[in-house]
């Protein structure tokens, strides 16, 4: 009686606390069901008890996100296992401190100190762990396991109970988001971009491009490939692979072109006119293209991996015309050269 008379006292000094602190305080209800030692059975001062049920209703207030205590009454109907019990009513009342874990599982674990009816020192300590289910910002549903160990007499009990919570106050606190949410402040403070080409100074990679050329994301100019060509032009008498000299300067242009890009190779294609079989035609237009590539080479220096020669005869004739205007045309050398040059884009 005197335990029950002191948690009595203490819940009420308590309780204008607990309805006074604007975070975390809660009302609850519960069932449990004990699973009582196997010696009270057949011991008077535990009045025979032999396991029992019955609702219970909790009182608490969460301090921090993490720290709570709660005032708790419970009341259990107990079977017995002697004629010789009285059958009183059986209550039990005290104080439990709770630690929650993360806002995350809801999982919190508990200890506390209760007085016990019926029985002789009858007080126990408890400790155990509960997981709540939140419904809303004030609602949730929780479960609990518990032991219970005797303080003057040696006995565990071990409990089990579900019940519903409900938040007087809507806080940051609440069953929800029982840990106060992190607040981030975003302030927006200019980066230099020196150059101006629209990448900041700490992402450009190029740093200096002139504001003229479109940049890519690492500030570095952007480039597109174009096919550089270059046709030659060079008339041979009829049924002739002679190469007058006047032609040089023609060719010499090709090999300085070379020159400038020494990534380029030149094709030398050989042409002729219809006259005469294809066969023919064929070996006449070899022998054209290879007299121009003996001056690239051997006149100009250009390096022999970079010469091809083919003849084409007169499969690409450029006037099918039967007369001297179209066969002068059609007898005839093109040089055409193919570099791949990298060009940067501008604004």
């Amino acid at each position: 009686m005197r335990a029950s008379k002191l948690l009595l006292m203490t819940g009420m000094v308590l309780a204008p606390g607990l309805v006074s602190a604007q975070e975390g305080v809660y009302i609850g209800g519960f069932y449990e069901a004990v699973a009582t030692d196997s010696k009270k059975k057949t011991d008077a001062d535990f009045d025979y008890l032999d396991g029992g049920q019955g609702p219970g209703l909790e009182l608490g207030v969460f301090f921090t996100p993490s720290w709570g205590a709660r005032l708790e009454w419970g009341q259990q109907d107990y079977d017995r296992a002697s004629g010789l019990a009285s059958g009183s009513d059986e209550r039990r009342l005290g104080l439990d401190l709770m630690y929650r874990f993360t806002e995350k599982n809801h999982a919190y674990v508990f200890a506390g100190i209760k007085s016990v009816t019926p029985g002789v020192g009858h007080s126990v300590a408890n400790a155990g762990l509960g997981g709540s289910l939140p419904l809303s910002s004030r609602w949730s549903l929780f479960a609990e396991g518990v032991a219970y160990q005797g303080v003057k007499t040696d006995f565990t009990d071990i409990g089990a109970k579900a019940g519903v919570r409900y938040q007087f106050y809507t806080s940051e606190h609440g069953f929800l988001t029982p840990h106060k949410p992190v607040r981030t402040v975003v302030t927006s403070v200019p980066e230099s971009d020196l150059d101006r080409d629209g990448v900041i100074d700490r992402l450009d990679l190029c740093p200096g491009t002139p504001a003229k050329y479109l940049v890519n994301e690492d500030g570095c100019t952007i480039a597109e490939q174009f096919v550089v060509s270059m046709q030659l032009n060079i008339l041979f008498p009829n049924d002739s692979s002679e190469l007058a000299p006047e032609y040089y300067p023609e060719i010499q242009e090709v090999a300085d072109f070379m020159a400038s890009r020494p990534d380029t190779a030149v094709e030398i294609g050989g042409h002729t006119s219809a006259p005469a079989s294809f066969e023919y035609n064929l070996a006449l237009s070899r022998a054209r293209a290879e007299a121009v590539s003996r001056v690239l080479i051997e006149e100009f220096k250009v390096d022999p991996q970079r010469v091809r020669s083919k003849g084409y005869g007169e499969s690409r004739l450029l006037d099918p015309a039967d007369n001297e205007a179209a066969h002068s045309k059609n007898r005839r050398i093109e040089a055409v050269i193919y570099a791949v040059e990298m060009q940067k884009l501008t604004r």
